[in-house]
């Protein structure tokens, strides 16, 4: 009886230590996805448009190929393109570009908190928006339906979720809405 008992003491103790760890690892996670990211400002493009993508990288960072070739696209499209990532230092103001972009990563269902944060703290109406976000599960998006709840009525919204390293769906989403 005790050398059961003992087991199943060991097999309970491990059992915690993997929860504990699976834990440490999400908090990790999800820290990482919500950090705020140093402005990196780049411009490409000298069309008559403006267009402002903010874009929170992913942990892998394997969305930064995806928004570098959504910006070159948007640029051999007629726009003036400024790419950063979102925070609330930023000097953008919304009115000012023709078409804004916002993208982030999904984890555990969640968007990346600097995107959310910043179109709650930066109104803007009557413009162009196109919302993207990359994960895995594609025939399932509720977080791209609540980051569409944080742009305000009154704009012209398009919104895809795509695979992560999806460069060619993204280019094409903004083929088709981005004009």
């Amino acid at each position: 009886m005790d050398l059961l008992l003992n087991i199943l003491f060991i097999v309970l103790s491990l059992l915690a230590a993997a929860g504990v760890g699976l834990l440490i690892f999400f908090k990790l996670t999800v820290s990482i996805r919500d950090s705020r990211r140093r402005p990196a400002e780049k411009r490409l493009g000298q069309g008559a448009r403006k267009a402002l993508l903010l874009y929170q990288p992913s942990n892998g960072r394997r969305n930064v190929p995806q928004a570098e070739a959504l910006a070159a696209r948007l640029a051999e499209m007629g726009y003036a393109v400024t790419v950063n990532h979102p925070s609330e230092d930023l000097p953008y103001a919304p009115g000012d570009y023709d078409l804004l972009v916002f993208g982030t990563p999904v984890y555990m269902g969640e968007t990346a908190r600097p995107l959310r944060r910043y179109l709650e703290n930066h109104p803007f109406t009557g413009k162009r928006v196109l919302l993207y976000v990359d994960g895995l599960d594609l025939g399932h998006a509720p977080e791209l339906e609540a980051l569409k709840e944080l742009v305000p009525a009154g704009n012209e919204l398009y919104a895809v979720k795509v695979a992560p390293r999806d460069r060619e769906g993204l280019l094409a989403f903004a083929a088709e809405y981005g004009a």
